[in-house]
């Protein structure tokens, strides 16, 4: 027995193709249609499982081997009862005849057969021993002719058999076409429902998902409520009122008491001076500051650029004035786009004994900052973005930082803005720059709105404090100290 798998996308291929390798005779074991998610990981929609006889193999391997693929492919279109009796006529006339030998020496000497043939046979013989000759003068015959003549032939008796397997067989494949269609059907059903299954899916996610930020919420609010509800010692409450009055950060004031619950003991926390000093001292780890990178030792003879950046009204250029007239050998470099500051170049010149430039484009800043750092000199840019794009600054201050190494981006706030407002200018800035220098702290009137700017952007140092007008006396390296004693009116 012979058994052989054929895959093909449609039934009609895939029976075509076991007739042509198999032969008609050939039995159908298995059939599988692949489908559904099976189906996505299969090369072909149909899986036939044949099989056919050493025997009958064997006779349709003898007619393959004398016709050749032109006729191959003409001879496997006919139906399958026409190629069923040529392959089995033709086997049998082109199958050798053996006639019974003594014993003996078998076919040897005395004992080999003689070949006599008679001249009215090897004209028959002749004629029916070539199948090209037969499979030809067919084409000119009618089929229902060939049929008639086999049919009387000595296969009369297999016919009925025949016509038994060919309606089993039709019978298979009606039901395998109804299988299909059936198949489908359902193939269609369910990628409908898989595509509403998707959507119920996100739907449920998103619902999750907003269940889990609602939970998250209310786990935040319960801890509040229950911090708040809590019975508070003196000292803490004296606290908490006092922050609140201030303006510190509502979730600053609820970690500090967290950290005075749990550092100090009941008796610590009725004295109000014990809380104070344990908040004070946490407030001042809190604000980090820092000294300018010019002010640095390691800097002391490398020229240094140092960059001010912030929006209009925060008093920009008088702080850089400021700045530039702590180090001695410094130029200021300012671009054009300022037209609401008015700068007395005598007066700086005079009295800082500080260079003052204006340049139009960002190429004559870098060049001019590049002439001045080879000759070990400060410099100092003035750079109001105004209505300038934050990638075009940023372009700018990368440029920058490429071409020389010690390079220090500050941002510039005022005190007497808005804590809302100062926030706006670093979320603009925050990303690009190195430091603050606060502005008009003399005018403040919130510092606590600083405080709250110093624990919300803690990456960014506090460098320098404007105190004054013009005055170079008027500007002072940023201390903890300084805004912790402006929150608590210390003097």
């Amino acid at each position: 027995m012979y058994v052989r798998k054929f895959e093909a996308d449609t039934l009609e291929e895939a029976l075509g193709t076991i007739k042509k390798e198999l032969g008609p005779d050939a039995i159908i074991l298995k059939t599988v249609t692949n489908k559904g998610l099976k189906g996505a990981f299969k090369k072909k929609k149909i899986e036939i499982t044949a099989a056919i006889s050493e025997k009958n193999y064997s006779r349709k391997a003898k007619v393959d081997n004398v016709l050749n693929t032109e006729q191959k492919d003409k001879f496997y279109q006919n139906n399958s009862s026409y190629i069923s009796n040529m392959i089995n006529s033709t086997s049998n006339e082109i199958a050798p005849k053996t006639n019974p030998v003594a014993s003996g020496y078998g076919a040897m000497g005395l004992n080999k057969p003689a070949q006599a043939r008679t001249i009215e046979q090897a004209p028959a013989v002749s004629q029916n021993s070539s199948l090209d000759d037969f499979l030809s003068a067919s084409n000119e015959v009618e089929t229902e002719s060939e049929m008639d003549a086999l049919l009387s032939s000595n296969y009369v008796e297999e016919e009925p058999q025949r016509k038994e397997k060919e309606e089993t067989f039709k019978q298979e494949m009606h039901k395998e076409e109804v299988n299909l269609k059936r198949h489908h059907v359902n193939d269609e059903v369910s990628k409908e429902n898989l595509e509403i299954n998707k959507e119920i899916v996100e739907v449920i996610e998103s619902q999750r998902n907003k269940i889990d930020e609602l939970e998250k919420r209310l786990y935040e609010l319960s801890q509040n409520v229950s911090s708040i509800d809590r019975p508070k010692s003196r000292g803490v409450s004296d606290l908490v009122s006092t922050l609140r009055t201030l303006d510190i950060d509502e979730k600053y004031t609820q970690a500090l008491i967290r950290k005075v619950n749990f550092e100090l003991s009941d008796n610590e926390q009725e004295d109000a001076d014990a809380v104070f000093e344990f908040a004070l001292k946490e407030m001042i780890n809190d604000i980090n500051t820092d000294l300018a990178l010019f002010s640095k030792t390691d800097n002391e003879e490398v020229g240094t650029v140092t960059v001010v950046v912030s929006d209009m009204t925060s008093g920009q250029s008088t702080m850089l004035r400021k700045i530039a007239s702590l180090k001695d050998k410094s130029i200021i470099i300012r671009n054009r786009e300022q037209s609401d500051f008015k700068e007395n170049i005598t007066f700086s010149e005079k009295f800082f004994n500080i260079e003052t430039h204006t340049f139009d484009s960002v190429a004559e800043i870098v060049q001019a900052t590049r002439e001045n750092i080879e000759k070990g000199v400060n410099v100092f840019i003035d750079y109001k973005s105004g209505s300038t794009e934050v990638d075009d600054v940023k372009k700018f201050f990368d440029g920058l930082r490429r071409s020389f190494e010690n390079v220090e981006i500050l941002i510039s706030l005022s005190s007497i803005h808005s804590e809302l407002y100062n926030k706006k200018v670093l979320n603009r800035y925050a990303k690009l720059s190195d430091g603050l220098v606060i502005t008009h702290l003399d005018q403040c009137l919130n510092y606590g709105a600083l405080f709250n700017i110093a624990i919300a952007y803690e990456e960014l140092p506090f460098k320098f404090f404007g105190t004054g007008d013009v005055v170079p006396d008027d500007i002072e390296n940023a201390t903890a100290e300084r805004v912790l004693a402006g929150v608590f009116q210390l003097n």
